[in-house]
C-alpha cells in the first residue's frame, strides 16, 4: 500500500552533511510535500543555532540524542528515515528501519564492504519499500536521455567509459573524523577512500554509463587492474588508477585523486565507435561526432536545481505510488561496492609516496604532476592490455586477506 503526501520524515543527524538534508526536507516541507518530525545527533545542544535557523522548535520537531531512542520513541510516528550518519552506522541504522517497517534514505555509499552489502541486502527482503541510496545525479534529464540515446545505438557501439577527477583536500579532510582515510575501525571495515566516498557519486555514474542492457542499469567488472597510492599521512589511499573490463566487453578507465593542486576537477567521458560524450563540472554536455560535427546540450531547469531535493523528490513519489522505483536501490550499488573493494585486490598495496616527490603547502598535499599522470592515463590510446595480472569479479571474496597484507605493510 502507497504512502500519502506529505510523508512524516526523521533524519539521523544535525551536522556535516546531514545540515544539507535539513535544508534540503525544509524547502520540500515548505512545499507540503514532507513533514520532519524528528531529528538526532549525539551532540544536539552543539547545533542549536541551526535548529533555530532551520524553525524546529515552530515545526515540531523533536530532538534526540541517538538513533535507537528517535526510532523507539517515534515509533509509528515517522514513514522515511533519511541517513546521513557516519559511514559505519548505515548497516545497523538500515537493518533497525527495515524492521520497523520504515522507508529508508541511505546517503552514498551504502557500505564500502562487499560482504557487509550482501547482509544489508538479505535485510532489505524482509522491507516494506525498496531503500534508495543517495547518488545524486542519476535523476538528471539529460543524463538519462543521453544515456538512452547511447542505448538505441544513435552513437554506435559503446566501447569504453572514464572518469578523471582531481579534487584537493587539506588535512583537515582526513581529522574530521575518526573513520575518515582508514581502512578499518574498531574491527570494522571502513575503506574511506576517493572513489569510495567524496567522488563515489561519478564511479557510480561511470558504472550507470556502462550498464547496456536497460537505461536503470549499472555494469559489472569482470577484471580489473590498478595503483593504489597515498601521499597524505592516511592509511588507505588518496589516489587511485585503475582499469579493466565490464562482464558486457565495455572498457573503463578511472584515475582519482585528493592529492593534486586546486582547483577541483572531474570529467566524465562515454566513448562510442561514432562519437566522445563528454561531460566536465560546470559545464555543458559535449558530443564529438567522428564525422566532424560537434553538439552542446545546456543543463534544463531541473539539472541546475538541489539535486538532493530532486533525489527525495523522487524517491518519496516512489512511495507514494507516483514513480515506479527508487533512482538508485540498494542491489543496484553492488557494482559499485565491489568495484571498489577490487581496486585493493588487484593493486595488493598502498605504495606511500616520498615525500620528494610532494608539494606541501600548509594544509595541502600533492603529487607533483599527478594532473599530466591522470590525463595521460585516461587518454592512452584505445586497448586494454594485461600488463598486470589483473583481478576477476570473484576474486573480491579475497579482500580481507588483502586488507590484512596492506594493513601490515
Amino acid at each position: 500500500m502507497p504512502l500519502s503526501f506529505p510523508l512524516r520524515v526523521a533524519i539521523t543527524g544535525l551536522g556535516g552533511f546531514a545540515a544539507s538534508h535539513h535544508r534540503a526536507l525544509l524547502a520540500l516541507e515548505n512545499a507540503g510535500i514532507c513533514r520532519v518530525v524528528g531529528a538526532c545527533d549525539p551532540f544536539p545542544n552543539s547545533f542549536l543555532k541551526e535548529r533555530n535557523e532551520w524553525r524546529f522548535k515552530e515545526r515540531g520537531v523533536r530532538v534526540f540524542g541517538d538513533w535507537q531512542a528517535m526510532l523507539n520513541l517515534l515509533a509509528g510516528e515517522v514513514d522515511v528515515l533519511t541517513v546521513p550518519a557516519p559511514l559505519p552506522l548505515h548497516a545497523p541504522i538500515h537493518k533497525a528501519a527495515v524492521e520497523r517497517g520504515i522507508a529508508c534514505y541511505l546517503e552514498k555509499p551504502p557500505t564500502l564492504f562487499w560482504r557487509e552489502l550482501d547482509e544489508m541486502l538479505e535485510v532489505e527482503k524482509a522491507a516494506r519499500f525498496a531503500t534508495n541510496v543517495g547518488f545524486n545525479f542519476i535523476v538528471e534529464t539529460a543524463r538519462q536521455n543521453l544515456k538512452q540515446r547511447v542505448l538505441a545505438g544513435e552513437f554506435g557501439k559503446l566501447l569504453r567509459v572514464s572518469f578523471l577527477g582531481h579534487w584537493p583536500r587539506p588535512k583537515s579532510y582526513f581529522t574530521r573524523a575518526p573513520w575518515a582515510g582508514k581502512l578499518g575501525l574498531n574491527d570494522r571495515l571502513v575503506l574511506d577512500s576517493c572513489i569510495g566516498n567524496a567522488m563515489a557519486h561519478y564511479i557510480h555514474n561511470l558504472l550507470f554509463w556502462a550498464g547496456t542492457r536497460e537505461l536503470f542499469d549499472w555494469a559489472s567488472v569482470a577484471e580489473i587492474e590498478a595503483a593504489l597510492y597515498r601521499a597524505h599521512d592516511i592509511e588507505n589511499y588518496d589516489t587511485v588508477l585503475t582499469r579493466g573490463v565490464f562482464e558486457n566487453g565495455v572498457q573503463f578507465r578511472i584515475a582519482a585523486t585528493h592529492a593534486s593542486k586546486p582547483p577541483q576537477y572531474h570529467r566524465e567521458e562515454v566513448i562510442c565507435e561514432k562519437a566522445l560524450i563528454t561531460y566536465v563540472a560546470g559545464s555543458e554536455w559535449k558530443i564529438e561526432w567522428r564525422d566532424g560535427r560537434d553538439e552542446s546540450i545546456e543543463k534544463g531547469e531541473a539539472d541546475r536545481s538541489d539535486l538532493l531535493a530532486r533525489n527525495f523528490t523522487a524517491y518519496f513519489d516512489y512511495l507514494c505510488g507516483v514513480a515506479s522505483r527508487p533512482p538508485t536501490t540498494l542491489q543496484e550499488s553492488k557494482a559499485f561496492v565491489h568495484l571498489t573493494n577490487l581496486v585493493y585486490v588487484a593493486a595488493g598495496e598502498i605504495e606511500t609516496v616520498d615525500e620528494e616527490f610532494t608539494v606541501r603547502e600548509d594544509e595541502w598535499i600533492a603529487i607533483g604532476g599527478v594532473e599530466k599522470m591522470m590525463e595521460e592515463f585516461v587518454s592512452r590510446p584505445f586497448g586494454y592490455k594485461n600488463t598486470l595480472k589483473p583481478a576477476k569479479a570473484a576474486d573480491v571474496v579475497k579482500l580481507e586477506d588483502i586488507l590484512k597484507s596492506i594493513g601490515s605493510s
